[in-house]
């Protein structure tokens, strides 16, 4: 298994960003809103600790069923056709990290909804900084790599995170653990699958196919 430890500094996370997951959009919000977000920004590269891992394993996918070792997830068919070609997978696990999960519970709403949207931030681009890391050992291969999908993404069951997350050969992989509910604690984490192989191909989230209207993605 590959485990890297980050900072958020080495994210490069912008304000901009923030602002767009608290659902501003291309729009700037007013200045006291703008100022708490680069302040909490600055505290918070003090505190977080960001974590990935993953580790690349074969697999064998057929009618919506993707197949490793004696397990067996129903992907559905949108995220079996994105996957096409995929010899091996890279199971992973991305988080914001548990010391920003303690940092980020504050009793002021508008430094709670603020310390929320920089955690979906910063858990996306911990996600993104182990792709780059990915890409660099599998161009050694000649493999490509499709996009990253996770339990919870259109037709694949969040429960199946139990399976999920045990292939990397720790019960509580970057110190994430699963709750009864099969949610990952700290709650700004992410698990999931990369499609690696000679034969595949990287493609855009197809939303427009999907029926789960709630994903952030969509916005």
């Amino acid at each position: 298994m590959f485990k890297k430890r980050l900072s958020l500094d080495n994210l490069h996370i912008r304000p901009e960003e923030v602002y767009r997951q608290m659902g501003y959009g291309d729009k700037m919000p007013d200045e006291r809103t703008a100022a708490e977000v680069k302040r909490l920004l600055t505290a918070a590269s003090q505190i977080a600790v960001p974590r990935y891992c993953y580790m690349v394993l074969e697999g064998r996918l057929e009618n919506d069923v993707l197949r490793m070792g004696e397990r067996e997830f129903r992907l559905g068919h949108i995220i079996e056709r994105q996957l096409a070609g995929a010899t091996h997978f890279a199971v992973f696990v991305a988080t914001a990290g548990t010391e920003y999960e303690e940092w980020r519970k504050r009793d002021n709403l508008l430094e709670s909804f603020i310390a929320d949207a920089l955690g979906s931030v910063a858990v996306e681009r911990c996600a993104d900084e182990m792709e780059k890391d990915l890409q660099a050992s599998i161009d050694k291969l000649g493999w490509k790599r499709t996009n990253r999908f996770s339990p919870g993404y259109c037709e694949w069951a969040t429960d199946e995170q139990r399976m999920l997350v045990p292939l990397l050969g720790n019960p509580n992989p970057c110190r994430v653990r699963l709750n009864e509910s099969a949610l990952m604690w700290p709650v700004k984490s992410v698990s999931g699958i990369i499609g690696l192989g000679e034969n595949v191909s990287y493609h855009d989230y197809a939303c427009r196919l999907c029926q789960l209207t709630h994903c952030f993605r969509r916005h």
